[in-house]
């Protein structure tokens, strides 16, 4: 029987950590065979656990006592030289960079400019070397608001996160949203080979207006059919028959928002102990019930909800129910 000689300390949390992160599979595999022999398994159960001869798990543990951590990596080999070279795969990339969703682009520039025809499977696999991923890419509206008033909406944030915090106020956010059967669509595990679909179809809306705080405590409001001014003002004034000290409720500048109606309201509110706080334009992500809409969209809505209106009407009521208890944002 064939094991290897007893671990000191530092080897086994070594070969632990091996074992958990190493990014090689085998490099993996090797460092486990080894703990394992260590522990008294022989080479033909650990043969057995990983699928492989029994001489190969013999090799794995000679090259262990002769060359330690060294023998469990695989070792550069020579193999075929590569098609492109340095430079040419950083400009490879450099084009990806302009146009990061065309492959064939920079099959195109490699070909007229250097003479080089390469697949796209070279090409993916200088993407993953250099580290891209293929993802979804997500809309921004950074690039139409002004900085300075960014910046001088997180600073007065910061001030009500902390006014709060010292118990002074109320701080809550709020925001309208509407959910059809016209599904958002995420990404789902999905058997190789197979796509699922899911059903869309045009439907009425349920449009929801709703003000939360940072733990995730929320007042919502549904409707079948459009929200206006009047109606903001009236579930306002309704959320304000709740409260017992001052209350700050942050939100954007929509129309709704910003009309002669709502303006007229401001003085009166503040007199009830109401301010609004008005973030910079074209800055969502300020407003944190903008991540609520996007949990219940993409993530707690159930599938079964697009295939009927009384369905998504069921489980939209099931989330916003259940709204910190079964379904919770942790905010830091």
């Amino acid at each position: 029987m064939r094991k290897v000689n007893p671990l000191v300390e530092a080897e086994r949390v070594t070969l632990q950590e091996m074992h958990k992160r190493h990014p090689l599979t085998w490099t993996r595999h090797r460092a486990h065979a080894i703990l394992l022999s260590a522990e008294g398994y022989r080479v033909v159960k650990i043969a057995q656990i990983y699928g492989v001869c029994r001489q190969t798990v013999t090799s794995w543990l000679k090259a262990w006592e002769s060359q330690g951590l060294l023998g469990l990596v695989d070792q550069a080999r020579a193999g075929r030289p590569k098609k492109l070279s340095q430079e040419e795969q950083q400009q490879a990339l450099a084009w990806l960079g302009e146009e990061p969703r065309s492959i064939r682009r920079v099959q195109a520039e490699l070909k007229k400019r250097f003479g080089k025809e390469v697949s796209r499977a070279t090409i993916k696999r200088l993407c993953k070397r250099a580290g891209l991923v293929w993802k979804r890419m997500r809309k921004s509206l950074k690039g139409r608001r002004d900085d300075e008033a960014f910046a001088e909406s997180v600073e007065r944030l910061a001030r009500l996160i902390e006014r709060e915090a010292e118990g002074e106020i109320e701080l809550y956010y709020f925001d309208e949203s509407g959910f059809t059967q016209v599904p958002c669509v995420p990404y789902a595990w999905q058997a190789k080979g197979e796509t699922m679909v899911l059903p869309s179809t045009r439907s009425r809306s349920l449009n929801v207006l709703g003000v939360m705080n940072r733990a995730c405590e929320v007042r919502m409001a549904v409707f079948e059919g459009a929200i206006d001014t009047s109606v903001i003002v009236h579930c306002l004034d309704e959320f304000m028959k709740y409260r017992r000290k001052e209350v700050v409720v942050v939100m954007d500048n929509s129309p709704l928002h910003t009309s002669e109606e709502f303006d007229s309201q401001l003085e009166r509110w503040a007199a009830r102990g109401l301010t609004v706080e008005f973030i910079a334009p074209y800055s969502p992500e300020l407003n944190i019930i903008e991540i609520l809409w996007r949990k219940i969209k993409y993530e707690w809505l159930p599938l079964s909800s697009y295939d009927t209106f009384a369905h998504l009407k069921e489980n939209l009521f099931d989330v916003l129910g259940n709204i910190g208890s079964k379904y919770k944002i942790e905010f830091s």
